[in-house]
């Protein structure tokens, strides 16, 4: 019935008012004569209700207050209700001082006024508090019993948000302020109580049936987050955030798009600055190929160079799936960007010439690449197939086609590799080297560590464990990693693909490395559960070729600054580009042959460091420097990656 009149809303809120103006004028008038109203009473009603009515009417009107819907009734309807009623009154008042047979008394004037505030307000709040209380209402058994933490000023327009959803999913039970003092005097909004966490943790059994605790502290250092976490976690529910307040408000998003906290909303992480105009500078308007583009880094550097408005983007990816999602995901949030799929592989040597000459490439950022450790271990052939003769492949045709930029993502397991995967990476990294001085591409490399997240990283990993209610597998309790999130590092990989003048590798500065046991405890904590007693943590021993540490720059190389405060310039021996050419040449034939034996001894010619004996597992001692330093040489101290050339560098010490 009542979706029937919404067509009508606007003459049933102005029928609905009519009655209330005129049944409460009456009502005042009785208030003040008694109920045995004479001739003179009534003629004075009859001679002035028509006046009163046209003045509420109008400045109502004025207000838009006929519009309203009153289930969604607010502070700021209130306060325009107040404003017309007195305006109305003063004009009515006016209209019988100029009009003396409009004229009533002054103490009509004054309670009239009263109570059409009370009537036209009071009925708006019976609406919403009925439709909050009683039509919306859903079985105790659906709705989530919550708790919202975060400063008095960063939850309460979110409770109210909460107590009045229509959908009415969360109920919350108390604000939980953590800038408030252990024992400070308590305090109730909307009827709901403001605790400090002291407090809360020392009520926590009156918290019965709590679904969840919801992070809501915008301005928290992740610092602060983890701590919040760390003294809740005696209530053994999971913890949930949720967008910021401005985009609730604004209906960007619901209050329902509650989302897990995820590991990357409590690592201390610097922030990541980009210079823009540099970033714009050489990818708008160009035509950029992304190699692995239906990747975790592939996609999300796809997503963000389509902020730069390119003038052609090319995915070359060869899971027909994962660039079906990734065309799909641009249709729908990046329609005008100039997007073109193709499925081809890196291996292709040919299939990379033709692409990259019909599209005239200017800028190739090559993140396809075989990043699994002990699946590589595995299989060095396949590893090296993809990622060193691939790399080959994509450098030499982006020659070819006369692109102006190459960015080769790397990884921090090239640096002073014990693992297949590793070392296939070292050597791509010095294949794009040698091709640098001899061509009219820019070669650069960006070297980082794992990125939260990403497809087959530890994270998604443990969190499938908890989920399942088995057991989280950690190799080795004092095991450490670096960590970024994916749309960091991507920032840095195109902050770093403007900087270089060719052969350069960059690293990015991933903070301070995590312990991989830090890491699992805390998403079972996020996740509600107690580690070791609800969930069980096992360590099964280091995979072959993992190393206990990650290191960022190899023990030969130096480091030297730039432009960048989170990006550093690592310098190594110049490659001979001869020299390289025919080991790749080596490399290809003892592929086709499918000698791992030849393979793995071809690894130890090209990386000394490479040490392992043949299937046994590697592991690195820690180094004790500072883990974003190693030893400069004291002719580079103090340059700028603008100011180094690779030529200057002595030939590798191979030829020597």
């Amino acid at each position: 019935m009542f979706s029937r009149l919404v067509p009508y809303r606007f003459w049933v809120n102005l029928g609905i008012h009519l009655v209330l103006f005129a049944a409460g004028y009456f009502y005042c008038i009785v208030l003040l004569n008694g109920l045995m109203l004479d001739e003179m009473v009534l003629y004075t009603f009859g001679t002035t209700v028509g006046p009163l009515l046209a003045v509420r009417v109008l400045l109502f009107y004025y207000h838009d207050l006929f519009q309203g819907m009153w289930r969604y009734a607010s502070f700021e309807d209130l306060t325009n209700i107040v404003r017309a009623s007195i305006i109305g009154s003063l004009v009515f008042y006016l209209i019988g001082v100029i009009w003396g047979r409009f004229a009533v008394s002054e103490a009509l004037y004054l309670l009239e006024l009263f109570i059409c505030i009370m009537l036209s307000g009071g009925i708006r709040y019976l609406v919403r508090n009925g439709r909050e209380k009683y039509v919306a209402k859903r079985p105790a058994s659906e709705v989530k019993r919550i708790c919202l933490v975060g400063p008095i000023q960063a939850t309460t327009p979110l409770l109210k948000e909460f107590l009045s959803d229509p959908e009415k999913l969360y109920l919350p039970m108390a604000l939980i302020d953590p800038e408030r003092s252990g024992n400070a005097h308590r305090i109730r909004i909307s009827d709901v109580p403001v605790l400090s966490m002291v407090q809360a943790v020392n009520r926590e059994k009156r918290f019965a049936g709590l679904h969840s605790l919801i992070l809501c502290w915008p301005g928290a250092s992740r610092r602060q987050m983890d701590k919040a976490v760390e003294a809740l976690k005696v209530f053994q529910v999971p913890f949930k955030t949720i967008p910021p307040v401005e985009d609730i408000l604004s209906e960007k998003v619901s209050i329902s798009d509650i989302r897990e906290v995820g590991i990357e909303d409590l690592l201390e992480r610097p922030p990541v600055e980009t210079d823009m105009e540099k970033i714009a500078e050489y990818l708008k308007g160009k035509t950029i190929l992304v190699t692995g583009g239906g990747g975790s880094i592939g996609s999300e550097i796809c997503r963000q160079v389509a902020g730069f408005n390119p003038g052609r983007l090319v995915v070359v990816e060869r899971s027909e799936n994962s660039l079906y999602d990734l065309q799909l995901e641009f249709k729908r949030f990046f329609p005008d960007a100039p997007f073109v799929g193709v499925i081809s592989s890196i291996n292709d040597a040919g299939g990379m010439k033709k692409i990259m000459a019909d599209m005239a490439v200017d800028v190739v950022f090559h993140a396809a690449a075989y990043k699994h450790v002990p699946l590589m271990e595995d299989t060095p052939v396949e590893s090296a197939y993809n990622n060193i003769l691939g790399t080959w492949n994509v450098a030499r045709a982006a020659v070819a086609a006369g692109a102006q930029r190459f960015v080769m993502i790397s990884t921090d397991k090239a640096v002073n590799p014990t693992n297949v995967m590793g070392t296939t990476k070292r050597i791509a990294e010095m294949a794009v080297q040698g091709l640098s001085p001899k061509s009219g591409t820019r070669f650069m490399t960006v070297r980082f560590g794992n990125v939260l997240g990403s497809a087959g990283s530890v994270i998604p990993i443990f969190k499938k464990q908890i989920r399942s209610g088995g057991t989280v597998t950690v190799t080795h309790p004092e095991i450490e990693r670096y960590f970024m999130t994916i749309p960091e590092a991507v920032q840095l990989v195109l902050q770093a693909g403007c900087m270089g003048v060719g052969g350069e590798i960059f690293v990015l500065d991933m903070g301070q490395p995590v312990k991989i046991l830090k890491l699992a405890e805390k998403l079972i904590t996020l996740s509600g559960k107690r580690p070791y007693e609800d969930v069980e943590i096992n360590f099964t021993g280091l995979r072959p070729g993992e190393k206990m540490y990650e290191e960022l720059f190899n023990s030969g190389e130096a480091h030297i600054d730039t432009d960048h405060p989170r990006i550093k310039a690592a310098v190594s021996e110049r490659v001979d580009a001869a020299y390289i050419a025919a080991a790749i040449e080596e490399i290809g034939r003892i592929i086709a042959r499918r000698d791992e034996s030849a393979l793995r001894g071809k690894f130890l010619e090209l990386v000394p460091g490479y040490q392992c004996d043949f299937g046994t597992p590697c592991t690195l001692r820690k180094v004790q420097s500072s883990e974003f330093r190693v030893h400069s040489r004291p002719k580079m101290s103090g340059r700028t990656a603008g100011e180094f050339s690779v030529n200057e560098l002595p030939p590798h010490p191979i030829r020597n």
